[in-house]
């Protein structure tokens, strides 16, 4: 073979492997930029470029954070049933998106007005309701959902509420209505689900992330002119024997030209699809990272305790879609004894596009694994009775088993969706969120006389997530086993009345963001154990995990005439704290509340280095005690402020002992008395006796603002 020979087939060989360099670039980049030849879109998280991680500390106690965006809308504020769409002509209240910005991901932006320059969440507007129902508090509610509304749903997933002016019916009857007419309001999917805009291809994603498809004809036609090139070729260096016939020997005469022609485009074409199929089959769209709790890996719970995939779990996929072995879309009445699924991603029994389903003394079974924990938390794809946004389900004497990844037992996620379950037991033993009962993007559940159990971390007995929902839960025995698994947690509001409630491996209650945990008449015990090790012990927890899953603001406890117990037996019962907050603003209020604790420390403010910027991640706490007996240290650091007020109450212990707080505020009524157990430091001191008889200073010092008071 000659030099020059082999310096022709040198280069063209080259040019071959060039092309074939670029074509896999070319393959690469639509398939990660638009998810494939077909446009699925990438996902870019709403935290920041595609690829960052956003974490919702979505799980419970210890879950993973996820990655989508938070909606910071609250079905109805006060924890009542959502309303539904009036009958009458007040329904055309046409609220929109509040905001445009992509909720905030957990691990340093965070929701609505945070200081870190995230967007803020997009809210659906909610309209006043000036209805003169009567008191729907009770033990049942009126759900209408006629609607003539025209008000489209936000991007959250929730739906604006309307003005409701009817003169509804009392609800506080045991049971609830709802009418089967269906609102005219514009369809929204399941958040998870994309709306999509023709003219720009482009989609977003109701869980907050942005997904982007562009037009894909030119890269296509790159696929084409990377082909035509290598076919050209490849057939010439064939029909020369590699050069060994010039240019002109080669394609001498016209039959042999054409030949030529037709094969080279023969083979252009099928290297074209071999291509485009390649990135249909591999195209691997982005999906969001949670930032976890541990497990905030994938046990970490929405930023704390690993209930909900600290946002942890973040395997947040862009198909949301929700199927049923048994699927409900009418109103009836399922009358078998059982209904199972051992399908991925399948419920046993599924409630939407308006259904209402009575189930009354069946047994649910669910087995076969998430493959989308996110999915399962934000969603409740994988549940064992999943009802979505304008439905609903009443259940009654049921028995209610999950065994899975994932596998909430009960769930209720969208605007308008609502369940009430009764006399009925709930047991799963799955891992990372397989929660009992669970409501999402302003889901509602009410529970009277309900048995919980869960075995799994990040498998709160009682849970909302992201989007806010309500779960009122009534004479329950609630028990949670696993790490990182709370009786409570709360990313929206919650209530137990009448409940005894056990967490062996974590908190009683955990509160994220500007959210609410209320115990009235209850009996609550924990290991007090956290799911970062010693950071997060405590019997009751108030945080911002900056997930995404809860909007930033005040987090709110209310314990009235219960007793909350951190068990003696605990390996964490001489160090916990009863209250622990940290990088949020908290309000503690307890009445007539007995306190089980060993380490002596009543309360803990403090930044930590898990959650938030250091330096302005403490805590800022509102302490209201009314007709109680506090005893114990209250501990706040440098970055932390208190404001701590008694009414009709005695406290003993320290408060500030090392003087590092910020500010402490101390505020008492004439019915108050303190005893103090060592040298005391506040800013302000409000003392309705302005002798200070009300103080026993114990042989210690209390200093106002630097100076001792006798």
């Amino acid at each position: 073979m000659t030099n020059k020979r082999i310096v022709k087939n040198t280069v063209m060989i080259a040019l071959v492997a060039m092309l074939a360099c670029s074509s896999f670039l070319t393959f690469s980049f639509i398939g990660n930029s638009s998810g494939g030849c077909n446009n699925t879109p990438m996902m870019m998280d709403g935290n920041g470029p595609p690829g960052m991680n956003g974490g919702s500390d979505n799980q419970q106690n210890g879950q993973p954070p996820q990655m989508n965006g938070n909606s910071d809308n609250q079905q109805n504020g006060q924890g009542t049933p959502p309303d539904m769409p009036s009958n009458d002509n007040s329904g055309n209240s046409g609220s929109q998106n509040n905001g445009q910005g992509t909720p905030p991901e957990k691990p340093d932006g965070s929701s609505n007005d945070n200081s870190n320059g995230q967007p803020s969440r997009m809210n659906g507007g909610q309209s006043s309701d000036n209805s003169d129902s009567s008191d729907n508090t009770g033990k049942g509610w009126v759900a209408d959902s006629e609607s003539n509304s025209d008000s489209s749903k936000n991007q959250q997933g929730n739906t604006p509420q309307t003005n409701d002016k009817s003169d509804s019916s009392d609800s506080s009857q045991k049971g609830w209505v709802a009418d089967d007419d269906r609102s005219d309001s514009t369809d929204t999917k399941q958040s998870g689900q994309t709306t999509q805009q023709d003219n720009n291809n482009t989609k977003t994603s109701k869980q907050g992330g942005i997904r982007i498809g562009a037009d894909n004809t030119l890269k296509y036609s790159l696929f084409v002119i990377q082909s035509l090139f290598i076919s050209m070729i490849v057939v010439y260096l064939v029909m020369s024997g590699f050069n060994k016939k010039s240019f002109r020997e080669t394609l001498r005469g016209m039959n042999v030209l054409i030949v030529y022609i037709i094969i080279t485009l023969i083979l252009t074409t099928a290297l074209t699809t071999c291509e485009i199929a390649a990135t249909n089959i591999f195209k691997q769209p982005r999906t969001s990272q949670s930032q976890g709790l541990p497990d905030f890996s994938q046990n970490g719970q929405k930023g704390q305790n690993g209930q909900g995939n600290m946002p942890g779990g973040n395997n947040q996929s862009s198909d949301a879609e929700a199927s049923g072995a048994t699927t409900v879309e009418a109103e009836k009445t399922l009358s078998e004894n059982s209904y199972s699924s051992s399908k991925s991603d399948e419920s046993a029994i599924l409630v939407q596009n308006g259904g209402k389903a009575a189930v009354d003394g069946a047994t649910i079974e669910k087995s076969g694994d998430s493959t989308n924990t996110e999915n399962s938390e934000f969603n409740g794809i994988n549940a064992g009775i999943l009802v979505k946004e304008d439905s609903s389900a009443t259940i009654k004497n049921a028995t209610i088993n999950t065994s899975a990844k994932g596998a909430n037992a009960v769930f209720s996620t969208g605007e308008n969706s609502k369940i009430k379950i009764s006399d009925s037991t709930i047991t799963t033993t799955g891992e990372s969120s397989a929660r009992g009962l669970d409501a999402t993007y302003g889901g509602y559940i009410e529970a009277e006389n309900v048995t919980i159990t869960t075995k799994g971390g990040s498998c709160a007995a009682l849970a909302t997530d992201r989007g806010e929902g309500t779960v009122k839960a009534s004479n329950s025995k609630l028990t949670t086993n696993g790490a990182g698994s709370p009786v409570i947690y709360s990313t929206g509001d919650i209530s137990a009345t009448n409940c005894t409630g056990t967490a062996n491996g974590a908190q009683i209650a955990v509160v994220e963001g500007k959210n609410k945990a209320t115990i009235t008449s209850s009996k609550m015990t924990c290991s007090a154990a956290g799911n970062r090790g010693d950071v997060d012990q405590a019997g009751i927890m108030v945080y911002q995990s900056m997930s995404g899953d809860a909007g930033e603001g005040k987090g709110t406890f209310n314990a009235t005439d219960s007793t909350l117990t951190i068990n003696k037996k605990s390996d964490n019962y001489k160090t916990a704290p009863m209250f622990f907050v940290t990088n949020t603003t908290a309000e503690i209020n307890l009445k007539n509340t007995k306190l089980n604790f060993g380490s002596g420390t009543l309360l803990d403010a403090e930044g930590t280095s898990e959650w938030g910027n250091s330096g302005s991640n403490g805590g800022s706490v509102t302490l209201n005690a009314t007709n109680q007996t506090l005893v114990g240290d209250v501990k706040i650091d440098k970055i932390s402020t208190l404001e701590m007020n008694l009414k009709n109450s005695t406290y003993k212990g320290t408060i500030n002992g090392d003087n590092t707080a910020k500010s402490v505020k101390l505020t008492l009524d004439k019915n108050s008395k303190i005893t103090l157990t060592g040298d005391c430091y506040v800013t302000e001191l409000s003392n309705a006796d302005s002798s200070n008889s009300n103080i026993n200073f114990n042989g210690y010092k209390l200093y106002v603002n630097g100076k001792a008071i006798n």
